[in-house]
């Protein structure tokens, strides 16, 4: 049973921009991010002008959450990364097939910064980096340290049933914003 005062803390956390940073900076406390957790991203107006235009609705400022580190649902093995290593690595320096987020903004960027697919999933080195830049560039990031790594994925579901981030594909209502975003992202493989 989660404990509704827990998440609400967390809610109030992953929504809140003062406590946002640079995803160019990110993490400016590399200790508090070496933990399992929660993070929502934030796009500056740039981003949000850009997704609200290809999406034809007006875009909130958090646009996806997600978690780091939860116990694997499929084979209840503990999961070792960070808030740090999943947002760095996967994230900000990962490619496509190794971050469903990188992969829903490679899918709105494809045109507008000329994307180059080498296979399914797969962007080419330029692009990887054109992606990360920009990425860079227009977000900013808010992390909540969640320790209980076996809690966490539950945790993730019910703060995201709050929040309902419009960029958030896996286990959210449709909306169609999620449509379109779904056939965007079916291009890349």
């Amino acid at each position: 049973m989660l404990d509704g005062t827990i998440v609400g803390a967390l809610v109030d956390r992953l929504t809140d921009p003062a406590n946002s940073e640079s995803a160019a900076t990110f993490p400016t406390d590399r200790a508090a991010t070496e933990c399992p957790g929660l993070y929502s991203w934030w796009g500056d107006d740039v981003a949000l002008s850009m997704l609200s235009d290809l999406f034809g609705a007006r875009m909130p400022s958090l646009i996806y959450a997600g978690q780091a580190g939860a116990t694997s649902s499929r084979s209840q093995r503990p999961r070792s990364a960070t808030l740090r290593s999943r947002i760095c690595t996967n994230h900000l320096n990962g490619n496509i097939g190794s971050s469903t987020f990188r992969k829903t903004l490679t899918a709105v960027l494809l045109e507008p910064l000329s994307l180059e697919l080498v296979r399914a999933e797969c962007l080419d080195k330029a692009s990887n980096a054109a992606v990360s830049a920009w990425m860079r560039a227009h977000l900013r990031i808010v992390t909540a340290p969640y320790k209980d790594r076996d809690q966490l994925a539950e945790v993730e579901h019910a703060v995201l049933e709050q929040i309902d981030p419009p960029l958030n594909l896996m286990g959210m209502p449709s909306t169609p914003i999620r449509v379109m975003l779904s056939a965007l992202r079916r291009r890349l493989g």
